[in-house]
């Protein structure tokens, strides 16, 4: 009798409506609205999203800063490789001696190296901004 009222219990719990949010608009969730990275390319569902672009996905003020101060560096970057890249070119059509031709070895390397540092910490703020904005679009839609 007990087993009897036990089964009863779990068939009629099982047939009850639930309004809770369902498996499937999660996964639209996440395959329309999660930005996916891929080395320095980005996607939003079937939509390549260009750094720039990016921008205007960042809604929160801590996303938006994070996204500025990864745009700073990014740009920081980009000028210390056209630094090392001019280095380099100068180097060529430069007659030193072997002292001469080592101090441009190591200036393009340090250009170079100070350019690597900057595009890192680009990645960390627009990884770190990227994880918060998902992270967000994700518990919105686990609290609906």
């Amino acid at each position: 009798m007990t087993y009897f009222r036990i089964l009863l219990a779990v068939i009629l719990l099982h047939s009850l409506p639930v309004s809770g949010q369902s498996r499937d608009s999660i996964l639209h969730a996440y395959d329309s609205e999660i930005i996916y990275r891929s080395g320095n390319k980005y996607a939003k569902g079937n939509e390549r999203l260009s750094f720039e672009a990016l921008g205007k996905e960042f809604t929160t003020p801590q996303t938006q800063g994070m996204y500025q101060k990864s745009k700073r560096l990014l740009t920081i970057s980009r000028i210390f490789n056209v630094a090392s890249v001019a280095l380099i070119i100068t180097s060529v059509f430069t007659k030193t001696n072997v002292g001469g031709s080592i101090g441009f070895a190591a200036g393009t390397g340090a250009l170079g190296l100070t350019g690597i540092y900057f595009q890192t910490e680009s990645s960390r703020y627009i990884d770190r901004a990227t994880w918060e904005r998902n992270r967000d679009i994700l518990a919105g839609m686990l609290h609906q």
